[in-house]
C-alpha cells in the first residue's frame, strides 16, 4: 500500500495519514497504437528483452518489436498514475484456434514491482478480451508466473500454460 501524508510544519507535530491506496490502484494499463511504439520503446525494451531471453530461442527482442509494428500483437504499457513513469509492458495477441475458439494470449510480460500491478492487469486484460469477443485469456510463461493466478478461481496450469475460460467461470 502507498500512503499519502500531510506535511509536518514543525518537528513536534505528528504526521497524519490522509489516505491509503492499494498499490494496484496506483498503476494503470494503456494500449499503445503500433505507430507510436517508438515513443515508449526505449523505456520498455528492457522489460521485454528479459522475457524474450526466456523464450528458449523462439523469439528475439527484434521479433517482438516487428510483430507489434506489423499489428500482429498489441503492446500495453503499465504506468504509475501519479508520475506517469512506465513500470512494465505486456504484449498480447488474439489466438483463433481451428475450432473457432478465440482467446486473448498474454505473450510477453515484464516490468518492475509486478506484484503491485498484476491485479489491475488481470482486470484490464479480462475487459479487453471480453470486448473483443474472446472466450478467455491464456498465456505461457515461466513457472514463477503461476504465483500470480494460482489462488484465483478458474485458473489452471496445464504444464506452463495458464488459461481462464470466461464461460466456465461466470
Amino acid at each position: 500500500t502507498s500512503q499519502c501524508w500531510r506535511n509536518v510544519t514543525s518537528m513536534n507535530q505528528v504526521a497524519q495519514k490522509l489516505e491509503t491506496k492499494k498499490a494496484s490502484e496506483i498503476y494503470d494499463f494503456s494500449l499503445v497504437p503500433s505507430d507510436q511504439i517508438s515513443l515508449v520503446w526505449e523505456q520498455i525494451e528492457k522489460f521485454l528483452k528479459k522475457s524474450a531471453s526466456r523464450s528458449g530461442g523462439r523469439e528475439r527482442i527484434e521479433d517482438i518489436y516487428y510483430r507489434i509494428l506489423n499489428k500482429e500483437t498489441n503492446l500495453w504499457i503499465i504506468f504509475d498514475t501519479g508520475n506517469l513513469a512506465i513500470t512494465g509492458a505486456q504484449v498480447t495477441f488474439f489466438n483463433i484456434y481451428p475450432t473457432g475458439k478465440k482467446m486473448l494470449s498474454l505473450d510477453h510480460t515484464g516490468g518492475k514491482n509486478m506484484q503491485d500491478w498484476v491485479e489491475r492487469g488481470i482486470e484490464v486484460m479480462t475487459k479487453f478480451a471480453k470486448e473483443n469477443e474472446c472466450e478467455g485469456i491464456e498465456g505461457v510463461g515461466r513457472h514463477g508466473q503461476w504465483h500470480w493466478v494460482k489462488n484465483k478461481k478458474g485458473w489452471k496450469r496445464p504444464a506452463s500454460m495458464y488459461e481462464y475460460n470466461f464461460e466456465e467461470n461466470q
